[in-house]
């Protein structure tokens, strides 16, 4: 390849927006000013906000913290396999399919965590049922913007993926990691291999992907479905499952992002290269070889950083969410009841 000592500022800016740590200090600017426009909206609506009772604060403190603490372990052990993949497991040859699929597994695992915690202790039945008029199903607490925004992160990493996946080609073991490009008009020189985003990791992403989103789909189902503890909690109690319901949503959005922008970032790496130059043929002049996909990899790869600041702004919300502290009343205090329906909804 033929290089070049001039001063490129797009070079630069594109270096620095591939630095995680740099997208994740941005992230967390972003995070402060959206917590502080939040707080000062909190102050001027505090008179209509719904403190919780103790009841409802047992029941559902667990799950909001344990949501809270995925989306850290989510982040740390992002920037962990970035650290050790860099540093003791580089190699040319390595296949480092975690790399895209450890956010997804780690989401998996955090919220596979609440469902559980709503299954043991979260699904206690009241002494009488309460009187709903509807019933509830795994889109009752959610909002449709953000059912939609999940869907379509879910289509867009699914046809990266699948894409990717037949657009590779095997190594010598066999392994579909390279993408290969061929030297047109020139027989003689065999083809480009570079490494690329191949079967080789988009079939753990898949999988993991499929579990993420049943556990997901599991924990919302679970959460909505399960008994009030009593007519005066469940307006506190809809606030709460709501909380945690958009906790799960998010969490599961921000390990798809994650892993949806490695991918592009692996992608545009690869699929970008335009030009080779090999000593002493042609005269020095160099070869044109391109990926018919070549633009679509270029600006995957200048969208995949906002991807991942936007996942790390989500687990940033997650985790402030869930270990904040919240006003609690004394139990028989909120006289917040729920309109009588036509069915019992235990």
């Amino acid at each position: 390849m033929r290089g070049s000592n001039v001063f490129d500022p797009v070079q630069v800016v594109e270096g620095v927006l591939s630095f995680s740590p740099v997208l994740f200090g941005i992230a967390l600017l972003v995070f402060g000013c959206a917590a502080i426009i939040a707080s000062r909206s909190t102050r001027r609506a505090s008179h209509d906000s719904v403190a919780e009772s103790l009841s409802v604060r047992q029941r559902y403190e667990r799950e909001r913290r344990t949501l809270g603490i995925a989306a850290l372990v989510v982040v740390a052990l992002f920037f962990a396999e970035l650290l050790f993949r860099g540093y003791f497991f580089a190699g040319p040859g390595l296949v480092s399919w975690w790399q895209f699929a450890t956010p997804l597994f780690v989401a998996a695992l955090g919220i596979g965590a609440v469902l559980v915690q709503i299954m043991t202790s979260g699904t206690t039945r009241p002494e009488a049922p309460v009187m709903l008029p509807t019933r509830r199903n795994w889109t009752s607490f959610c909002s449709r913007s953000a059912l939609i925004g999940a869907c379509v992160v879910i289509l867009a990493l699914v046809a990266t993926t699948l894409a990717a996946g037949v657009a590779s080609t095997p190594n010598g073991d066999g392994q579909y990691v390279w993408l290969t490009i061929p030297v047109p008009n020139e027989a003689a020189i065999d083809p480009i291999r570079v490494r690329f985003y191949g079967w080789a990791y988009g079939v753990p992403v898949l999988m993991c992907l499929i579990a993420l989103v049943g556990v997901t789909w599991a924990t919302l189902d679970r959460n909505a479905a399960r008994p009030y503890l009593s007519r005066e909690t469940v307006t506190a109690e809809r606030m709460a499952r709501r909380a945690i319901a958009h906790g799960g949503l998010r969490i599961a959005m921000a390990a798809m992002l994650l892993t949806l922008a490695s991918s592009w970032r692996l992608v545009a790496s690869s699929g970008s290269i335009s030009q080779l130059t090999i000593m002493g043929q042609s005269g020095g002049e160099p070869y044109e070889a391109s990926w018919r996909y070549a633009e679509l990899a270029v600006a995957a790869g200048w969208a995949a950083p906002f991807l991942e600041i936007a996942a790390f702004v989500l687990l940033l919300l997650v985790a402030h969410s869930g270990l904040r502290s919240r006003p609690v009343v004394p139990e028989g205090s909120i006289n917040t009841t729920s309109p009588a329906g036509a069915e019992v909804v235990s």
